[in-house]
């Protein structure tokens, strides 16, 4: 049990050091001239070598940026890169060596990536919501459910045959002797036409919800460490009204998205308690399997999400993402399915963070 429990908390104290912070390689080839020095590289050299490795992995880190992100950082790129070390945490040496024909010293780090210096940074950026708005008030609904039952049609074919023949006669005719003689002869050709149609029915699916505390939790810190003020639905529900809690959740349990009838009046719900944004949000659990690499129970989670901003009238929807899956491990199944409900929430929230700024940011 004791180890059981150790597990669980180092799954969790690996996820949660995850999202604040990203490891990057990085490598660079630095050119020298020949007899620049005898047995290896100089300090000079070898700083040079991991300040250009440093900026190779800075460099992968940002390819991996969405649309969104990527315009809000290119705001700021030159200001960063002056200020590579705080954003930067560490970085190990993960090879080096002297290569004397090439004239080539060759470095390969690791580097630690400040994840959450980097969001500060890019929430300052141009005049987006989540900069020039701090304070603006944020609702969402967002469930996290798993598969309760599936049935599966097999395909439906009709075939269909069609026979086509056709009838040619010949006739000869001649004189013999005293009287006339008539010879006939048929040939006959048939012609087959098949054809037909397959029917595929689509899986009937409904869904279990189950506890969204974790999403709910992973939701709120990074929303309010981007300058939004979170307001839980049940509170909206509670003081200003709109559809219940355990409504959402059954009509979530059996489609995609709540009725236009519920949404329209959790959307006037929110309104009426002053909120502007409001997000709503599913996240599928997936069957478990075994992590090849670390042999650690690993889940899937498919999060799908949309922001609207709801000061107008008419609600404008101002954010989306996904599908996008997200995988989670754990010594078992239930910590990999938490540890992913928080690793797709968190970076839900982030790509709907980049995309607000991003709007603002014209």
């Amino acid at each position: 049990m004791r180890s059981k429990w150790m597990g669980t908390l180092l799954a969790s104290m690996l996820l949660a050091s995850a999202v604040q912070a990203a490891e990057v390689q990085g490598k660079a080839d630095v050119p020298f001239e020949n007899g620049f020095f005898s047995k290896g590289p100089d300090t000079k050299l070898r700083q040079q070598g991991i300040a250009a490795a440093k900026a190779n992995a800075w460099n992968r880190y940002t390819a991996t940026f969405n649309p969104a992100r990527m315009k809000s950082y290119k705001l700021v790129q030159k200001d960063i890169l002056a200020n590579i070390d705080d954003f930067i945490i560490d970085y190990s040496i993960l090879d080096e060596g002297v290569n004397k024909d090439t004239q080539l010293f060759s470095i390969a780090i690791r580097a630690n990536i400040n994840e959450a210096a980097l969001d500060a940074r890019l929430n300052t950026a141009g005049n987006g919501p989540a900069s020039a708005s701090s304070g603006q008030m944020f609702s969402f609904v967002f469930v996290a459910r798993e598969t309760a039952t599936l049935k599966s049609f097999d395909d439906r074919k009709t075939s269909i045959n069609m026979d086509e023949s056709a009838l040619n006669a010949k006739k000869s005719g001649g004189i013999s002797g005293g009287g006339a003689s008539v010879a006939e002869s048929q040939t006959s050709m048939t012609k087959t036409t098949t054809g037909g149609s397959t029917l595929r029915q689509a899986d009937d699916r409904t869904y279990r919800v189950r506890s969204g505390a974790d999403v709910d939790v992973a939701l709120t810190e990074t929303l309010t460490g981007n300058g939004f003020e979170v307001v839980g639905y049940p509170d909206v529900y509670s003081n200003c009204g709109g559809p219940a809690p355990d409504l959402l959740n059954k009509e979530f349990s059996a489609s995609d998205d709540m009725t236009p009838g519920s949404r329209s009046a959790a959307i006037a719900s929110a309104r009426s308690c002053e909120v502007k944004y409001f997000s709503v949000g599913t996240l599928d659990i997936g069957l478990s399997d075994v992590d090849p690499v670390t042999g650690n129970k690993r889940v899937y989670v498919s999060v799908r999400s949309q922001v609207w901003d709801i000061s107008s009238k008419l609600p404008r929807r101002v954010a989306s993402v996904g599908p996008i899956q997200y995988a989670g491990l754990g010594p078992d199944a239930e910590v990999a399915s938490r540890n992913a409900l928080r690793l797709a929430a968190t970076s839900s929230a982030k790509t709907m963070v980049d995309q607000l700024n991003s709007k603002g940011a014209h």
